[in-house]
């Protein structure tokens, strides 16, 4: 349980973060105050739904995904690794599917991420990973195999088909790199 703890803190630390209240140090009380907040509560739910399922409790991660599922438009897999600090924008319309998510990953609505081919068995080399630092923009689309590296942001309704490396910024479908216009001034 205490990974838990640790992870929904994480999460709660990383939401005060972005409200600009970093100084707020999340605890047992302010956990509680918090809870039923729309966007922290699918956090609980999913983190609890990972939980029950590495107990081995059965039943239970099912129930509970298919809770986020009917109560905030929000599927993820118990199966799919979560650092902390993840932060759903906007949860409605998405589905995570990925194996393994980073530290502080930011998700707006509407993001796949999953595989090319359907795999009811979760196979993971067929799922994407992604790294720390990431934002996922709003109807993204990232279908495995492949990696998004720390640091990246993945460009509203881009669809990503293959590896991305760190610091970069990829949009379009397929999603390629963003190359910035840089205007040289000489005088």
């Amino acid at each position: 349980m205490s990974r838990l703890k640790t992870l929904l803190y994480g999460d709660l630390a990383r939401q005060y973060e972005l409200e600009g209240r970093a100084d707020l140090r999340p605890n047992f009380f302010r956990f509680l105050a918090r809870l039923l907040h729309f966007r922290f509560l699918p956090n609980v739910i999913c983190r609890t739904s990972r939980a029950a399922l590495l107990a081995g409790i059965p039943g239970l991660p099912g129930l509970l995904t298919y809770v986020n599922l009917v109560v905030f438009g929000l599927e993820v897999t118990p199966k799919c690794e979560i650092g902390p600090g993840v932060f759903f924008a906007h949860p409605v319309g998405c589905v995570i599917g990925a194996w393994r998510i980073g530290r502080n990953v930011t998700v707006f609505q509407g993001v796949t991420l999953g595989a090319r081919r359907p795999d009811m068995g979760f196979a993971r080399e067929m799922r994407c990973e992604i790294g720390d630092n990431v934002v996922l923009g709003a109807g993204c689309k990232v279908l495995g195999p492949c990696r998004i590296g720390d640091n990246v942001t993945v460009g509203a309704n881009s669809v990503v088909l293959e590896s991305v490396g760190p610091n970069r910024t990829v949009l379009g479908i397929p999603a390629v790199e963003y190359q910035s216009a840089v205007t040289n001034s000489e005088s």
